[in-house]
């Protein structure tokens, strides 16, 4: 069934490939959602901080000050959210649906773990991390027909043979987070994680998402991760978005 499930999906997407030639997002030139020219001119982050209060860091750990109020460890942010071929590719995999995307929102993400060597740094190897993706609730799950931090997941998993573990439940369905204030945002995903049961907790955790402003989904999933025995708990995003 599964087979039949993705032949269908290939065979839609020729079709509208037919019908509606995939044009790149930056200079719209037929071929790819994006090309290989706008795809190097993206630019990513090169110094490193604390993506909870924007200031400098080592290796994106969360610094001194902000430590305190979460169990990261470090979240890595690839490329900064204002660029608006960044924007559009996000926008386009979430509310577009094009699930292709993801793919080359993977490309961004391993292109700036290989400069940094951040796998290689923090010994993240796949024998001993786990790629955690943040879950949708099951209502917008349902209504968006995949998770966009997963399929992000699943793309990694491929390039790095690091598993994909979808341990992190939403148990409550929050509005979005787009316009709530900081300390809004925090009150909204307050206890909306648990984990399911089957996971090990001697893995190096590493969260997926797609966008991060103030961290506080990332905060809420890790306090869950930590309640359930992790210790080594980590974030990785595309792009961050002013608050």
């Amino acid at each position: 069934m599964k087979n039949f499930k993705n032949e269908l999906k290939k065979f839609k997407e020729f079709v509208l490939d037919l019908i509606f030639p995939k044009e790149c997002i930056g200079c719209a030139k037929e071929g790819d959602y994006l090309c290989q020219q706008c795809l190097s001119q993206i630019e990513l982050i090169k110094e490193f901080y604390c993506a909870l209060c924007k200031k400098p860091s080592p290796w994106g750990k969360i610094c001194e000050s902000c430590a305190a109020e979460t169990k990261i460890a470090a979240i890595w942010v690839a490329t900064d959210y204002n660029q608006k071929v960044i924007q559009e590719l996000i926008h386009q995999l979430k509310y577009g649906y094009i699930e292709e995307i993801s793919a080359i929102l993977r490309e961004i993400l391993l292109k700036y773990l290989n400069l940094n060597n951040i796998l290689t740094e923090f010994s993240l190897e796949k024998t001993k991390a786990i790629f955690i993706p943040v879950p949708l609730h099951k209502k917008r799950l349902l209504l968006r027909g995949f998770n966009q931090s997963e399929l992000i997941a699943l793309q990694l998993k491929e390039a790095t043979g690091i598993e994909v573990s979808n341990i992190i439940e939403r148990i409550k369905n929050t509005q979005t987070q787009i316009n709530l204030k900081r300390s809004e945002r925090q009150q909204n995903v307050k206890e909306a994680f648990c984990l399911k049961s089957n996971f090990d907790n001697t893995k190096k955790a590493i969260l997926i998402d797609d966008v991060i402003t103030t961290g506080s989904t990332l905060k809420e999933c890790a306090q869950a991760l930590y309640q359930a025995g992790f210790t080594e708990i980590y974030g990785l995003v595309i792009a961050q978005r002013e608050d």
